[in-house]
């Protein structure tokens, strides 16, 4: 069955350690597209977030926010960067001599400048947080298709009762269509009896009129390529694959066909069946924006 591209997913994963919490939100998108966030320090995990999400969901745009949180009571080394501090000394001192001041260069001074401090942070276990990580991420996703089967679920009985219409009118459109060539003849007959009174012509040349006319408007091959068009759209609709981009290459092709008919029709109410049929394949191609 069909899926939506749009859902929400959330879940959280603890020990006592750690605390992961996964949030997922997904929209419409023509193919993947991720963005992720974690903590700056936790980013190395990513690469782990994006292979999980791109082994099941293959179309849409996922925003993914990690919130990690650590629970352990870890020490921190702080060291001297000494090799910075000589050379704030060495720029402070000429700076000194420059202007001529002779005040003393104090501890605070030095303290102040940049990265003159390093906090050596404690190691993390990978190991431990890839496997909460999963743990969250794969309950996260579980709730994200969840949402998204079921809004799927709604525009596959939707889309059935589209495609339905679809088929209906092309099968009027089919009905009409040899009817064109008998109005055709008709009028033709009508047409050389005002315009040759008194006068002959042979059956052999109307009937090559007719023929000639009869090739030029017949729609039967459109309306074959038509309804196998309709036929392979039905039975995508009941995938479990992605199926949102044939569907929609199959909307277009089914839209040269109309154009198509609509242009060699010749007849009144063909023409009126092919404005009806335009704008039920585009509330179709509306809803089909969304299918995965």
């Amino acid at each position: 069955m069909i899926k939506s591209m749009t859902g929400f997913g959330q879940h959280e994963a603890s020990d006592g350690q750690y605390s992961i919490k996964i949030e997922l939100k997904s929209v419409n998108h023509r193919y993947l597209d991720l963005y992720i966030r974690t903590p700056k320090q936790y980013s190395q995990l990513e690469e782990v977030i994006r292979t999980a999400i791109q082994g099941r969901i293959a179309r849409g745009r996922v925003e993914v926010i990690a919130l990690i949180e650590d629970f352990g009571e870890k020490g921190r080394n702080v060291k001297i960067n000494h090799a910075l501090v000589d050379g704030y000394l060495e720029a402070l001192r000429a700076l000194q001599n420059k202007i001529g001041n002779a005040d003393l260069i104090k501890l605070s001074d030095l303290l102040g400048l940049p990265d003159v401090l390093e906090i050596e942070e404690p190691e993390l276990d990978w190991d431990n947080l890839n496997g909460l990580l999963l743990e969250a991420l794969g309950g996260a996703l579980d709730r994200l298709e969840k949402m998204r089967r079921a809004e799927g679920e709604s525009l596959y009985s939707d889309l059935e009762e589209k495609i339905t219409q679809v088929q209906f009118l092309a099968g009027e459109i089919s009905k009409l269509s040899a009817q064109v060539i008998d109005d055709y003849r008709e009028r033709l007959k009508e047409r050389l009896a005002d315009l040759l009174d008194g006068t002959t012509i042979s059956e052999e040349r109307f009937l090559g009129e007719v023929a000639i006319f009869a090739d030029k408007c017949s729609i039967d091959e459109e309306l074959v390529r038509l309804t196998s068009h309709i036929r392979q759209f039905r039975e995508s609709l009941r995938s479990h694959d992605s199926v949102g981009r044939k569907l929609d290459f199959l909307l277009q092709e089914m839209n040269r066909e109309v154009n198509t008919i609509g242009s060699k029709g010749n007849n009144v109410h063909i023409a009126g069946l092919v404005v009806e049929l335009k704008s039920e394949l585009e509330k179709i191609r509306e809803q089909v924006q969304n299918i995965e």
